[in-house]
């Protein structure tokens, strides 16, 4: 018999009932488990709070060093000041030499704190970079400098340096959250472009000899002598006619008359301040040929270095500087005497590295 206030199928309902409960369980579950979502990357380079997770403060430091021309903002601290973090803003107003500042930045960094591993030149086509610094010991500090270009297109410089704890637990959390920054910081880095030694743009590497450079799509720019220098690698497919003995005996004075007169005819609007030559040998019993030039256009001193190989095809770079002074004054022998010099310590390292 039907009864109004009576529970129709009692069953049915408590198994609903059950079912729900055991649902919204298995959710609450389910998110506890879910790992939390990573913080955005400006969150963490922006905010020491969102790195450390702890309520950082200002320190009591006096203004970290830095090369001219960038501007410190108040040094942070947290995990009871063993960690730090500092920022630095390149000041707009400020003259860049030769190489960007950022470029700068990279060489000052990397001669007060050598990074195992990293590119010993900035890029130009570098907007983020990160360098690595202190061993994996617990006695030394670990450090990480990250250089960027924010939206506005302003560069930013941001040091984070960790010192480990005694404590064994600490330093497990505390180690924890520095990977999770230096893997944050990796993969937002820009690829590095790898340069080999024996190449020819390793060849302008190694002869920076610690002046502070700046790669660039086809070459490397640096200063030396308060003069801005210029290296690119030549095309060589436009003289393949130009005959390069390898062998220094092979090498005959008419033939190079010839070389300078074809150069010559292949641009008449340049003058040559020291024409294609020989040049003197570097090694003791020295067998292969080495040959520069500089030529003038306007206001831009050109100098030449070809490089025979015995079993290569020839290469020849060329370093390009700013000339005020007139042809043929003393203003511009100097210039020529100067890019001379660094035609000379490349063709140097080639020969090193050929000369068997």
């Amino acid at each position: 018999m039907y009864r109004p206030n009576q529970l129709v199928c009692p069953t049915v309902w408590g198994r609903a009932i059950l079912a729900a409960l055991i649902c919204c369980g298995f959710a609450d579950m389910v998110r506890a488990a879910a790992p939390a979502a990573e913080p955005d990357l400006a969150a963490v380079v922006r905010s020491l709070a969102t790195m450390s997770r702890d309520r950082p403060v200002l320190c009591d430091l006096p203004p970290g060093p830095a090369p001219a021309g960038w501007i410190a903002a108040p040094a942070q601290c947290a995990w009871h000041k063993r960690l730090t973090m500092r920022r630095w803003v390149l000041d707009p107003s400020s003259k860049s030499g030769c190489a960007s500042p950022q470029a700068a930045w990279w060489h000052w960094q990397q001669q007060h704190d050598p990074a195992a591993g990293s590119s010993p030149v900035w890029d130009a086509s570098w907007r983020r970079q990160v360098l690595f610094q202190g061993g994996a010991d617990q006695s030394s500090a670990q450090v990480v400098t990250f250089i960027a270009q924010g939206a506005d297109s302003g560069w930013t410089v941001t040091t984070w340096r960790w010192d480990m704890p005694d404590r064994a637990a600490t330093r497990r959390w505390e180690q924890k959250r520095w990977d999770e920054l230096r893997q944050a910081l990796q993969r937002s880095a820009d690829a590095d472009r790898t340069v080999a030694p024996r190449s020819l743009l390793g060849l302008g590497y190694r002869n920076l000899r610690n002046r502070p450079a700046e790669r660039l799509e086809n070459g490397l720019v640096w200063q030396a002598n308060n003069q801005c220098m210029r290296l690119s690698v030549a095309d060589m497919s436009r003289e393949s006619d130009i005959p390069l003995p390898y062998v220094r005996e092979d090498s005959r004075l008419e033939q190079r008359a010839a070389i300078q007169v074809q150069l010559a005819r292949s641009d008449p609007s340049q003058t040559w301040p020291a024409v294609f030559h020989l040049m003197l040998p570097i090694l003791p019993h020295q067998r292969s040929a080495t040959y520069a030039a500089v030529s003038r256009k306007d206001t831009q001193l050109i100098g030449h270095v070809w490089l025979p190989a015995k079993n290569e095809e020839p290469q020849q770079l060329r370093i390009e500087t700013a000339v005020a002074a007139k042809p043929g004054s003393p203003g511009e022998a100097q210039r020529v005497s100067e890019l001379d010099r660094e035609l000379a310590a490349l063709a140097a390292l080639w020969v090193a590295d050929h000369e068997r």
